[in-house]
């Protein structure tokens, strides 16, 4: 696997990150989900991803040694910040996709 579309999830809640890598595979990339930082950190460092997208759940003390590794390997991080009352899927409909459309 390349790295030219790969995506990285991290999240805290399971069917958040599958939802998450549904939509952004339906954007035309390929995403992996985790939900724990030692398998987000690992897949970082094989080097393959062009961004993380790391939930608003991720704890902020988690978030420096992702953007670390990201920014290592030449991973852009894109944090997610929902605004009041919007989904986390309309979130990565409508800002993340667009946001990694511009990054591909």
């Amino acid at each position: 696997m390349s790295n030219e579309k790969n995506v990285l999830v991290l999240g805290r809640e399971r069917h958040l990150v599958d939802a998450s890598t549904d939509i952004i595979e339906a954007g035309g990339f390929n995403a992996v989900g985790v939900t724990h930082d030692e398998e987000a950190l690992s897949l970082l460092d094989t080097g393959r991803f062009i961004a993380v997208l790391v939930g608003s759940g991720v704890e902020w003390e988690s978030r420096p040694p992702i953007r670390e590794h990201a920014a290592a390997h030449g991973a852009v991080v894109l944090e997610a910040q929902r605004i009041p009352m919007q989904t986390v899927q309309d979130h990565v409909r409508h800002v993340i996709v667009p946001r990694l459309l511009r990054i591909a």
